[in-house]
């Protein structure tokens, strides 16, 4: 059954974001930030629980890959990861520090080769976990799993599905204005609509995240 308090609540969340994105003027590198600031103070770390800690930065595997800047990184509670120096917020993460990564655009139809070249770079990358514990959710894969999150963009479901497909490195794609959203056939490969959109991300991070309850990580990997 559809809660329409839930749809209530989801409707007022995608008015707000729409709101940042609206006042936010030409694409700018601070109107960029002030998206990805809203996308993650107005919606993610208010919906998801506060055990969830994100923030933006390279990573890096015990191979030695590393990727380029990412925009949102969800991290896993069990794995450090290394500041910058000084008073910037970036951070470089360890493969095994990253449950999900999330590429926040203002206009993802415009700007999809960036997105492009971000899951070109952070596919090469390789989690390598020990024991681990599983509650449900995705079981836990190699890859790092990378959503693409849209204020504007495509405005038809198979237009999202057809890029899905073209593009295995993405795992799931969000447009906000439009109200849709879709995931790629690993990770469910469900799609919804309207503000229920903005809930299937939270879902989809939740079945990526919760499918790792704990897991043994060896940072000695790193230095040796």
């Amino acid at each position: 059954m559809l809660n329409p308090h839930v749809v209530e609540r989801l409707n007022g969340i995608a008015n707000i974001l729409m709101g940042v994105h609206q006042a936010s003027g030409p694409l700018t590198a601070m109107t960029s930030g002030e998206e990805r600031q809203a996308f993650i103070e107005s919606f993610l770390a208010n919906v998801l629980p506060p055990v969830y800690r994100f923030g933006r930065g390279d990573c890096t595997d015990t191979q030695g890959h590393r990727s380029g800047q990412l925009d949102v990184v969800v991290e896993y509670p069990f794995s450090p990861s290394l500041p910058s120096v000084g008073t910037s917020p970036t951070r470089l993460y360890l493969a095994e520090s990253i449950a999900a990564v999330i590429e926040v655009k203002s206009n993802v139809a415009a700007q999809w080769p960036q997105a492009q070249h971000t899951a070109a770079q952070l596919a090469p990358l390789r989690r390598s976990f020990g024991s681990t514990m599983q509650m449900g959710g995705f079981p836990p894969t190699e890859q790092i799993p990378l959503f693409v999150a849209g204020y504007t963009g495509w405005s038809t479901m198979g237009t999202i599905e057809g890029h899905l497909a073209q593009n295995p490195a993405v795992a799931g794609i969000l447009v906000i204005d439009s109200g849709l959203f879709a995931s790629s056939n690993e990770f469910g490969g469900f799609t919804a609509t309207g503000p229920l959109s903005l809930w299937a991300l939270i879902v989809a991070l939740h079945f990526v995240t919760n499918g790792l309850q704990a897991a043994s990580t060896n940072p000695l990997s790193y230095a040796s």
